[in-house]
C-alpha cells in the first residue's frame, strides 16, 4: 500500500524523466507534414488523424502521458515511430529514401502491421478502414512512381 501511494506521488516527477531524449521538446504541432509530396486532400488527412501521433512532430499527448511509466512507454513509441518515419521531415529525405519510405508505407498499411495494435488498443479511432488502407496504398504507388520519374529526369 505504501509503495504504491509513493508511486502515485512520484509519478509525474518521474514522467520529466526521459530515457529515450526528450521527444516532446521536438514537438512542433503545427509544422506541415509530406512537404514536397503530391498528396490528395483525403489521404492527407488521414496521415495526419491516424499516424501523426507517432510519425510526425504533432504528437498528441493524452493526459496519460503525464504519469510515469506511462510517459516512458509513449515517449519510446513516438520515438521509434519518428525514427522510422517523421512526415513532418519528408522535404529532408534524399529521394531515394522517400522511394524506399514509400513502398514501406504501402507495404505495412496494405498488410494491417500499421498501426500497430497496441496502439489501436488504447486509441481505437487510429484504426484503418479497409477503404482507408487502399486509399494510403494507392497514394504510396503513385508517389513513388512520381518520385523515380523525378529521378530519371535529373539524369
Amino acid at each position: 500500500m505504501q509503495i504504491g501511494g509513493a508511486l502515485l506521488i512520484l509519478s509525474p516527477a518521474l514522467a520529466h524523466v526521459h530515457p529515450w531524449g526528450n521527444v516532446r521538446a521536438a514537438s512542433q504541432p503545427g509544422k506541415p507534414k509530406l512537404t514536397g509530396a503530391t498528396i490528395p486532400v483525403e489521404v492527407q488527412q488521414i496521415l495526419e488523424r491516424k499516424c501523426g501521433d507517432c510519425h510526425s512532430e504533432s504528437t498528441h499527448w493524452p493526459v496519460y502521458s503525464q504519469f510515469a511509466p506511462a510517459s516512458w512507454l509513449m515517449e519510446h513509441d513516438v520515438f521509434e515511430g519518428r525514427g522510422q518515419l517523421n512526415l513532418s521531415r519528408w522535404e529532408e529525405y534524399s529521394r531515394e529514401s522517400q522511394i524506399d519510405l514509400l513502398t514501406e508505407i504501402g507495404s505495412e498499411v496494405r498488410t494491417g502491421r500499421m498501426p500497430v495494435k497496441q496502439y489501436v488498443l488504447l486509441h481505437p479511432g487510429a484504426r484503418l478502414s479497409s477503404q482507408e488502407q487502399q486509399l494510403i496504398y494507392e497514394w504510396a504507388r503513385a508517389e513513388r512512381k512520381r518520385v523515380k520519374s523525378q529521378i530519371s529526369e535529373q539524369k
